[in-house]
């Protein structure tokens, strides 16, 4: 079984190497895992992908985009119960087929149980993903739904 601190890690080795590591990305979450981008409604997209299948969709997506990652300027808390951490960290990587670099700055909860990843929810600069990864950068970003 692996602690909140070496699921970090290995998920870390995995952007570092998209290209070969979804499988073994996936393996990292529980049945029932969660990965989550809060603010991604922003963008018109998912926030919330639950179970393997949805979390290996959305790492596809990524790679898709990126065949690798950087990881630096981690700093990690660890949560008072043991079962959890939180992360700030940055990441560049090229954009798949240009010569542009995506850098962003990410808040990270992970929650660990029984050695897997329950929940891996990421905090980021949702203006700066959809600069860069969307091809007319904002104006793709969809216009906010008003409740009625």
């Amino acid at each position: 079984m692996l602690s909140p601190n070496e699921l970090i890690g290995e998920f870390f080795d995995c952007l570092r190497n998209l290209s070969t590591s979804v499988d073994r990305c996936v393996d990292l979450f529980a049945d029932d895992g969660v990965f989550e981008f809060p603010y991604f409604s922003t963008l018109g997209m998912n926030t919330r992908f639950e179970g393997k299948a949805a979390i290996r969709e959305v790492l596809n997506l990524i790679r898709s985009r990126f065949s690798s990652l950087t990881v630096s300027h981690v700093t990690i808390y660890e949560l008072k119960e043991g079962n959890g951490l939180i992360t700030e960290y940055h990441t560049d990587g090229f954009i798949n087929d240009t010569d542009r670099v995506y850098a962003q700055d990410y808040v990270t909860v992970l929650l660990e149980e029984h050695g897997k990843i329950k929940l891996l929810r990421e905090y980021l600069n949702v203006i700066a993903t959809a600069r860069m990864l969307f091809p007319n950068g904002l104006s793709d970003v969809p216009a906010p739904k008003h409740e009625e």
